[in-house]
């Protein structure tokens, strides 16, 4: 019997003037959000600037892979924090959309200048 591989989901985070930029690159889902939800948790907790998550290398896996995201928003909205996504795939933002969601995702600036999102 074959056992499925998974992978495993970086954070790589950085603070500047706009505020404190998380980016996840792999997979959501049931076997890569625990460690990562701990991680998480911690950041959303010992700020206060504004959360700007990137997951334009990231995959929602399954329903545990969006309620992650789903839970940093609110534990950021109870702690008075902004929260804002500014980079995602189309099926995120889809996800995002289905959810009423969809405000929490920004919107970018494509090389022409014009607003993407």
């Amino acid at each position: 019997m074959t056992h499925p591989v998974h992978t495993l989901v970086t954070l790589d985070e950085r603070r500047d003037t706009t505020g404190h930029h998380v980016s996840l690159r792999g997979r959501l889902d049931i076997h890569t959000v625990p460690d990562l939800r701990l991680v998480l948790h911690r950041i959303v907790d010992d700020g206060s600037d504004d959360l700007l998550l990137d997951l334009a290398e990231c995959e929602i896996g399954d329903a545990t892979g969006f309620g992650v995201i789903v839970e940093c928003l609110r534990r950021a909205r109870r702690g008075s924090r902004t929260f804002c996504i500014v980079e995602a795939d189309q099926r995120t933002r889809r996800l995002l959309h289905r959810a009423r969601l969809a405000h929490v995702v920004g919107q970018t600036e494509s090389a022409d200048g014009a607003a993407v999102g």
